[in-house]
């Protein structure tokens, strides 16, 4: 089965999520966000007109908030422009720690905080009747991991999770820049599973709705254990590395960012806008589709290219109010 259709089946046919009857607020109006991951500002030529096309969009769309899931922009003066875009828009907004985020063009994660105007790596907010948690996936990898890029979630950020979930009356959904359920996500992914699976009402219903993740560049979505698993595409690029790598662009450009040829670029910037209907109990996440910019990675020959596709899915799940 393709991967889309895989989505739309699994998410409109078979997700559900318990949550108590008192949170769904018939007269509350909708929340919605805009979500944005894996721009790669200093791998992609033209991260700036990526982040003005998501924000304009998220003012039309009239979002509560917008936020970047990681691999956004390192503090470099040439990333300057692009910074600014985002710090110029007008709403609330927030940003995950993505693994390249630090560590490339020798930035360090507090670097890279203080450029951008965050004050702390993990943390929790409410709004609209839910609440969010942003966990930091760049905790030090335990010692005996040889791994150039951190992924892994440390025991003092698991134990504020864990106090976090216990402490919150609202269902919750999970913002991560690498996954909580794929490989090459967090390490220790299922640990945390567990303690997010574990945590719930008093009547027994699961607080987490969803946890929502950037960084494998893909459309995918699944369900373990009753909580809905959601990538985010990347608003640029799928790598395809050195063995594929392909010259698209002039000299200029690929001088500038010399690692655009190991990708195979998306025309335009890829990005969603999440709806959370209380009246109808639903989640729901906007259709976004390009193209690739010529060679795709199937006229590359790459394997199994039919599943990398320049899209984000329409996709929606249900809390049920039984």
């Amino acid at each position: 089965m393709k991967r889309r259709s895989f989505l739309k089946s699994s998410f409109l046919l078979s997700n559900s999520v318990l949550i108590p009857e008192n949170f769904l607020f018939n007269n509350k109006p909708n929340l919605k966000v805009g979500i944005i991951a894996d721009v790669h500002q200093d791998i992609i030529f033209d991260g700036t007109k990526r982040i003005k096309k998501f924000l304009k969009d998220a003012n039309k769309f009239n979002v509560d908030f917008v936020i970047q899931l990681g691999d956004f922009a390192l503090p470099r003066k040439v990333n300057q422009k692009f910074i600014n875009n985002w710090n110029n828009y007008k709403g609330s907004k927030y940003h995950v720690l993505g693994n390249h985020d630090m560590v490339d063009f020798g930035f360090k994660k507090h670097e890279t905080m203080k450029w951008w105007g965050m004050n702390k790596r993990y943390y929790s907010f409410d709004k609209g009747g839910l609440h969010f948690i942003v966990l930091d996936g760049n905790d030090k990898n335990p010692g005996d991991w040889n791994e150039y890029y951190y992924r892994y979630i440390g025991a003092e950020q698991k134990n504020w999770l864990e106090n976090d979930l216990r402490n919150t009356k609202l269902p919750v959904i999970i913002f991560s820049h690498q996954s909580l359920d794929a490989n090459y996500g967090v390490k220790n992914r299922i640990e945390i599973r567990k303690i997010i699976e574990d945590i719930k009402f008093e009547n027994g219903v699961q607080k987490v709705i969803a946890c929502i993740s950037g960084h494998h560049h893909d459309d995918y979505n699944q369900s373990i254990n009753g909580i809905n698993y959601v990538h985010i595409n990347s608003a640029s690029y799928k790598w395809v590395g050195d063995k594929y790598k392909f010259s698209r662009f002039s000299k200029k450009i690929e001088n500038k960012f010399p690692s655009i040829i190991k990708t195979c670029p998306y025309k335009d910037s890829l990005y969603t806008f999440m709806t959370c209907d209380f009246s109808k109990g639903e989640i729901r996440f906007e259709e976004k589709i390009s193209e690739y910019i010529k060679p795709s990675p199937t006229d590359l020959g790459i394997p199994n290219s039919e599943q990398m596709n320049p899209l984000i899915s329409e996709m929606k799940f249900k809390y049920s109010k039984d």
